[in-house]
């Protein structure tokens, strides 16, 4: 049983998610997958902005970058999936959102809390897992979309919440080792929980790295692979500096370290939860999988 995560940038086009969809048929050859998933590169930073426009009082600009969040998915969807089904999913997407703008009037006067900012970012992961379980199944592979505000408990530190691994591992025996144990992949939202009395919460920027970790740790996986749009682990953003050194092997301390010294191939906190139960880390290039690129373990 392995975990694979995939961030943004690899989910942002149709190109992306069907490279995605390779990976995950090649490597289910061999393994049982959990696959945790981002939302789409740039759809948190709009929903951040829609949460901006609600705190003043621009209700007109927030529904208006709701409806081009819309459609930006819609576009992306049928850009790969030209099939009569694919109008399912896109009555998904349209439920999804209709679900964040009738929130959005209800909120429109009151305060803005944490809280509130918390669920109306939790929405790019919701809508992206319509589109990627879609294109998997497509492609031939049995997927079930997963909501992780209901399996991820947390504590209600909101927008940087903790996962609580007790709480949580009733839920993820219930709910996804059934699917697992009958070959279905559960496709699971990366950076969102919830709270004791229901509340959506966010794990942090760069959540879905700990998303993934902490479901590798609650299920015993025997490795977490971490699919980014740079071939491995460097000290730098490679994207932004030619010097940038690329590691082959990293333990977990130096690894962890460097990750808060501001290399963001990995979320910081999403160390701790392997090096828990000593669950190798591989980060590796979505767009040359082959690639060997960096191991993370003790």
């Amino acid at each position: 049983m392995i975990v694979m995560k995939f961030g943004g940038a690899s989910l942002s086009t149709a190109d992306g998610i069907l490279k995605a969809c390779q990976i995950v048929k090649k490597y289910r050859k061999k393994n049982k997958i959990i696959l945790v998933v981002s939302a789409m590169k740039g759809v948190t930073d709009q929903l951040f902005q829609v949460s901006d426009y609600l705190k003043n009082k621009k209700i007109k600009e927030s529904l208006e970058l709701v409806e081009k969040i819309k459609k930006q998915h819609i576009k992306v969807l049928y850009k790969f999936d030209r099939r009569p089904q694919a109008v399912k999913v896109e009555s998904d997407i349209i439920n999804l959102i209709s679900r964040l703008i009738t929130f959005i009037k209800n909120v429109s006067q009151k305060k803005i809390t944490p809280a509130r900012v918390d669920f109306i970012v939790s929405f790019g992961e919701r809508l992206s897992c319509s589109v990627v379980v879609d294109a998997l199944e497509m492609n031939g592979v049995i997927a079930h979309s997963i909501d992780a505000s209901y399996i991820v408990a947390t504590n209600n530190n909101f927008n940087n919440a903790i996962p609580l691994y007790k709480k949580s591992q009733h839920h993820i025996n219930e709910i996804l080792v059934p699917l697992i144990k009958n070959n279905v992949i559960p496709v699971v939202t990366g950076y969102i929980g919830f709270t004791h009395d229901g509340c959506t919460t966010t794990l942090g920027r760069g959540g879905s790295d700990l998303s993934a970790a902490y479901l590798s740790n609650l299920l015993g996986a025997e490795a977490l692979y971490l699919w980014k749009d740079v071939s491995g682990f460097y000290d730098k953003d490679p994207n932004k500096n030619t010097q940038a050194i690329k590691y082959d092997k990293l333990t977990y301390s130096k690894a962890k370290s460097l990750a808060k010294k501001g290399a963001k191939i990995i979320y910081h906190k999403a160390v701790e939860p392997v090096r828990k139960k000593n669950i190798p880390i591989f980060v590796k290039s979505f767009l040359n999988p082959g690639d060997k690129g960096t191991i993370v373990s003790s």
